[in-house]
């Protein structure tokens, strides 16, 4: 039989942007899909749109769920979860597009391989107004022009991205993967759940046990605009708290046995939190001191034990100070 897949669209208050989106979800060529909206929208326009399909040729896939109140991003992501049937899951968020052969390409590398954790492909990067812009870098693997997909280990894959702090494996939008393999909910990893960085941190739990397949097709597109919320200033410190968490619980998780490996990525984190973390504060009016602080004492604390980073512990462990006051002036 063949399986499900539970396409997973999540919204808020981008009608024209959210039909785009499911249009490229009901035009799959894989025959056995469900598509999952749960719409934050104050106003109606979103599901006027979705209803406009509802009576469409596919409409009985999809699954609408209008929330009372806006229940934020990350739980709107969870609430698709919950609700998903299939045994497959690819998100699609609500300004991306899916390639109408995305589905159909990717289900049978998990069919055929019990190993493989997660699917992706390089992603077409288009503007607003849905203009191609350019394709997204290959990972920093070897992908030869007659190889048109590659098989990398899970382990050296956590271990390239956060070396380099970069998402090599794609948005949301690019990754198919087996639902019951996700056994936290998404956007956490080791227990921790990531403000910013989602789909880093439920890529690396998914890859401690499993292997990632890339193929060279582009077969999503991600959609960069103003109004994402990537541009923020919040989101830049979500991002570092979270790479600062995924750095170290992958410690933990043993990836990182080279120990001078490690010393590089706790140096620049070290640099990025010395240069950054006071004038974030400043900037916010210490409204995020509580995920910062903690973060800086952490990093201190695993600095101090390394000889290279003993000064940086010295200047982290004097930021925590100066956090803290002004924190204790705060209250």
């Amino acid at each position: 039989m063949t399986p499900l897949v539970s396409i997973l669209l999540p919204t808020f208050e981008r009608p024209l942007y959210l039909k785009q989106a499911l249009i490229s979800a009901l035009s799959q060529t894989y025959p056995h899909i469900e598509i999952i909206i749960c719409d934050n929208s104050r106003d109606n326009a979103t599901e006027q749109v979705v209803n406009s399909y509802l009576t469409s040729p596919n409409g009985s896939r999809i699954k609408y769920v209008r929330n009372e109140t806006n229940i934020g991003p990350i739980a709107n992501q969870h609430k698709c979860f919950q609700l998903a049937a299939g045994e497959y899951v690819n998100y699609l968020m609500d300004d991306d597009l899916f390639h109408p052969r995305k589905i159909e390409l990717m289900v049978p590398y998990f069919i055929t391989n019990r190993n493989v954790g997660l699917v992706t492909s390089r992603r077409q990067i288009i503007n607003d107004s849905g203009e191609p812009i350019s394709i997204s870098k290959d990972p920093p693997f070897k992908m030869s022009n007659k190889k048109e997909t590659v098989l990398i280990n899970g382990r050296t894959i956590m271990k390239s991205m956060i070396t380099d702090m970069k998402n090599q494996i794609g948005e949301p939008t690019a990754v198919l993967f087996r639902k019951s393999d996700l056994r936290e909910p998404f956007g956490t990893f080791c227990g921790k759940q990531a403000f910013s960085n989602v789909d880093v941190a439920s890529w690396l739990a998914l890859l401690t046990t499993k292997h990632a397949v890339f193929l060279k097709d582009t077969l999503s597109s991600f959609r960069n605009h103003p109004t994402q919320l990537t541009h923020t200033l919040l989101s830049r410190i979500g991002r570092k708290c979270d790479w600062i968490d995924a750095s170290l619980l992958t410690r933990q998780q043993g990836i990182f046995e080279d120990s001078s490996a490690f010393t590089g990525v706790l140096s620049r984190l070290d640099k990025s939190v010395l240069d950054n973390f006071s004038k974030w504060s400043e900037a916010t009016n210490d409204q995020y001191l509580d995920e910062l602080l903690p973060r800086v004492r952490q990093l201190a604390s695993v600095s101090e034990n390394t000889k290279q980073l003993s000064s940086m512990a010295k200047d982290l462990k004097k930021l925590a100070e100066r956090l803290e006051k002004r924190r204790s002036r705060n209250k």
